[in-house]
């Protein structure tokens, strides 16, 4: 079962990761709001994904924990994407304001 969750969570995060920094190297979603939706998602996923696995009938102590671990990594990885979203568009700004200046302005 946990080799399941596992796998469950690798064919989860590699697509989504993918996709976000595909997106934001294109130009059509910025990094940090990605990061907020992955990570409000994961939040929903968790309760999910431990609503499935502690069933009925169920204990299911075992499930429940790696429910929240599901949860728990998914929400890290959205958070680390929105401070890196956070730091580079922080660089950016930066990038921006140092090409942006005007010639007579320090003469």
């Amino acid at each position: 079962m946990d080799v399941m969750m596992y796998l469950f969570l690798a064919a989860l995060l590699i697509p989504a990761n993918i996709y976000v920094i595909k997106w934001h190297r294109s130009g059509s979603f910025p990094l940090l709001v990605s990061g907020i939706i992955l990570a409000v998602l994961g939040v929903g996923l968790g309760f999910t994904v431990g609503g499935i696995v502690m069933g009925p009938g169920n204990s299911g102590h075992g499930g429940a924990l790696m429910a929240a671990f599901v949860g728990i990594f998914i929400v890290a990885n959205g958070l680390i994407h929105v401070f890196a979203g956070l730091n580079y568009d922080r660089e950016a700004q930066t990038y921006i304001d140092f090409t942006n200046r005007e010639e007579g302005v320090h003469g």
